[in-house]
């Protein structure tokens, strides 16, 4: 069982090929993504999706491999392909998990002078007393609560509060559930979070790889590896 994470640095997409990776996608997305005027967040989501591509093709899917994905109205996109899958971005940074080990969430985040202390709704006490005016604590917890929610395939702010990362740096409590958390290096100025299910009978291996823009461009260019257990 495993988990592929990826990591990329964000890119402006020259018009080529921009058009180039929309044609990857179904029908119903490019009708969407061309409707969105912020060229930067298309290319933010055209970039998560080629990391999505290329960690099928590294899991051994073959073909279309995005054929069958889909984005409904206030649910997580979804495969017909037996794996789970987590995708976000900010600025600077798009990251992508790809499982084969149950349910995966990720998230990424630019660290901001924003403190715990300001968060009383989403950060329980003992939360907002670890990361007193530390702002990279801050983002440690929340990039963590956040992927908690996307793996449980959960949305919206509301869902975060009631993740309990109290259980130690490496897990949380969440929906009756243990999450287990472990940091993704991406640079002194973003900070991410890959979250899974407990499961005491599985055990993943995770490997994260760093992705090149050439090694994007281009899908047979290689990658650099940089492997996690």
């Amino acid at each position: 069982m495993s988990i592929l994470v990826l990591t990329a640095t964000e890119f402006a997409l020259p018009a080529a090929l921009e058009a180039r990776w929309m044609a990857d996608l179904p029908q119903p997305r490019r009708d969407a993504l061309a409707r969105w005027p912020d060229a930067r967040a298309r290319h933010r989501s055209l970039l998560g999706s080629r990391l999505l591509g290329r960690g099928l093709r590294r899991m051994g899917h073959r073909g279309d491999v995005l054929s069958s994905l889909r984005h409904p109205p206030r649910a997580r996109p979804t495969l017909d392909l037996g794996v789970d899958f987590s995708v976000s971005h900010a600025e600077g940074r798009v990251l992508c998990a790809v499982s084969t080990s149950g349910q995966v969430g990720v998230d990424v985040e630019t660290i901001s002078p924003l403190l715990a202390a300001n968060f009383p709704l989403y950060l329980n006490a003992d939360e907002r007393a670890w990361a007193g005016g530390d702002a990279r604590r801050f983002c440690s917890i929340w990039t963590r609560k956040e992927a908690v929610v996307k793996a449980a395939g959960s949305l919206g702010l509301a869902a975060m509060a009631r993740v309990d990362t109290r259980g130690g740096p490496r897990g949380a409590e969440f929906a009756g559930r243990s999450w287990n958390t472990v940091e993704i290096p991406v640079g002194e100025r973003h900070l991410a979070h890959l979250a899974t299910a407990m499961d005491k009978e599985t055990t993943a291996v995770v490997t994260i790889k760093r992705v090149t823009r050439e090694a994007l461009e281009n899908a047979d260019a290689d990658a650099v590896v940089v492997s996690l257990r």
